[in-house]
């Protein structure tokens, strides 16, 4: 695999798109006149790659691809290089995330013949995942909490048709339902705050339309962070905790964007397409995942608004 960097611009309008920022949003996001460097780290143009997300040092990036011809998990250097295989079930394996200590990831597969949230031991060679939860329902994108002991992901398994958010011990334990809607509604792609505070996800809560929400982590009420047309998903916490990465097709092109925490005026950081943000440990780059044009697969932009 190959990696390619992009030509550096500097970065425009930074004072007004992300300081100072009100909580009355425009009628559309800022975009820069000149977008920042990006950094193709894989060049496999043919297979299907997605959920990229950097290890707790920063090192390694865990991702999904079906290069074998089966969806299962894979690691590289953070900077690319030759993928090593972690999953081998002829079942699908997806949405990986890294326990905080590095040794563990969680994430969703079908292999026990429905859709649960799994456990694998990555410093035991020949380790087997081992089940979180089990049921004749589909649980998905599973994310650790901060300090280690929980694990929040959405599940229909009381949705005759939608998802809520729930949250289960790692060490076993009683799950917790965190959001409870009508049918329709669906509440996903859930991240954590760095601080443990609150969480971040999707829904069409309102107005039926997909938007960026946040909550406190234990429950209570969502306050919608985002409103424009179009879909809004896959939000990633930076590691101050003070932004937040999304993909947005609101001008017709998937693309990645960030917003101050509390809600505010996002900034497009990508214009040539951008799914499943997640930012580097030291908060420097945002690795993500493109279709289409200039190629497919996992790049990285660097955090040079700041």
């Amino acid at each position: 695999m190959r990696p390619a960097t992009g030509i550096f611009f500097a970065f425009m309008l930074v004072a007004l798109a992300l300081g100072g920022c009100t909580r009355e949003e425009p009628s559309v996001p800022l975009k820069a006149e000149r977008m920042p460097v990006v950094t193709q780290l894989t060049d496999n143009h043919e297979v299907f790659e997605a959920n990229p997300i950097y290890s707790p040092d920063g090192t390694q990036l865990l991702f999904e691809s079906d290069v074998t011809g089966n969806r299962d998990l894979w690691l590289m250097p953070a900077a690319g290089g030759e993928p090593t295989q972690l999953t081998f079930h002829p079942g699908f394996d997806s949405a990986p995330f890294w326990s905080p200590d590095g040794t563990r990831i969680v994430f969703e597969s079908n292999r026990s013949g429905h859709k649960n949230i799994w456990i694998l031991d990555v410093t035991t060679a020949g380790a087997q995942p081992v089940a979180l939860t089990a049921g004749p329902w589909d649980d998905a994108d599973p994310v650790w909490s901060p300090d280690g002991t929980r694990v929040v992901y959405e599940s229909n398994r009381e949705n005759d048709f939608g998802t809520d958010l729930w949250v289960t011990p790692v060490a076993g334990g009683v799950t917790v339902r965190l959001t409870t809607t009508g049918d329709g509604i669906y509440h996903r792609t859930v991240d954590w705050s760095p601080d443990g505070t609150r969480l971040v996800f999707e829904s069409n809560r309102a107005e039926n339309s997909s938007a960026l929400h946040t909550m406190p982590a234990e429950g209570g009420p969502v306050t919608r962070i985002t409103r424009f047309n179009g879909y809004e998903g896959h939000p990633a916490y930076s590691p101050d905790g003070t932004q937040i990465a999304y993909e947005s097709s609101w001008d017709g092109t998937m693309e990645i964007f960030v917003i101050p925490a509390e809600g505010g005026t996002p900034l497009q950081v990508t214009d040539q397409g951008g799914y499943w943000p997640r930012w580097s440990p030291d908060g420097s780059r945002i690795v993500y995942c493109v279709f289409g044009n200039p190629e497919p697969n996992i790049w990285t932009v660097d955090v040079d608004w700041r």
